[in-house]
């Protein structure tokens, strides 16, 4: 029987990752880098403090950017032009009352983002679905990021369930590595924008009002 749910943020409940990309064009083009395809930064999408996909941007820029330091350059460039999106903006219209109707049903719902802890608790204040989630975690507190399943391992340790009560709801091939990494039933929204891999997934939606359907067959 599942009894709780965990949710990764960017890319499932806001869909912030166009306008972190957006971020990454702007600090190449104000660090002069032309000559860098602003997709390579996909590789970042889902990655966390303990998950470096720089070895594959490298790869795919010009070798010269190695040998100068620019992962460090572009990262302490890019930190001192971030301001937090516009939360209300950018979350997802089935967001809310899917989430509430979930509630509703007597699920126990986990936020379990590889963000920082005040960027997770602002982006859930400024939607207006905080009160909604019984624990929110950072893989801030963690040694290990996605795709190590550490984090959802501890909300389930902490909704004190087994990995078989536990459905995780993802977007990023990091993410969605991390639940299976967990042993559990992964869900990924659907990528419409930069071509991720979900086809660990086990099940692929466009909007959260589809978890009615996939919850009542996985309790049968």
């Amino acid at each position: 029987m599942i009894r709780g749910l965990l949710f990764d943020l960017d890319g499932v409940l806001i869909h912030s990752e166009l306008w972190h990309q957006k971020l990454n064009i702007r600090c190449l083009k104000d660090l002069g880098c032309s000559d860098i395809d602003p997709k390579v930064f996909y590789y970042t999408i889902g990655s966390g403090k303990g998950s470096d996909p720089w070895d594959r941007i490298y790869e795919e820029i010009p070798g010269r950017y190695r040998e100068c330091g620019f992962k460090e350059t572009f990262k302490a460039y890019k930190a001192k032009q971030f301001v937090y999106p516009p939360f209300s903006e950018i979350v997802f219209p089935d967001v809310k009352n899917s989430l509430a109707k979930l509630k509703s049903e007597g699920y126990q719902l986990a936020c379990c983002s590889s963000s920082r802890i005040d960027y997770i608790e602002t982006a859930l204040s400024d939607c207006g679905i905080a009160d909604l989630f019984d624990l929110i975690i950072s893989g801030h507190d963690f040694t290990r990021s996605k795709p190590d399943p550490e984090i959802y391992l501890a909300a389930m340790n902490r909704l004190s369930m087994n990995y078989d009560e536990c459905v995780v709801i993802e977007d990023s091939v990091y993410g969605i590595q991390a639940g299976k990494n967990a042993g559990m039933v992964v869900v990924a929204r659907r990528d419409r924008d930069f071509g991720l891999d979900q086809s660990q997934a086990d099940y692929l939606i466009d909007s959260l009002d589809e978890m009615d359907d996939i919850l009542n067959k996985l309790n049968r």
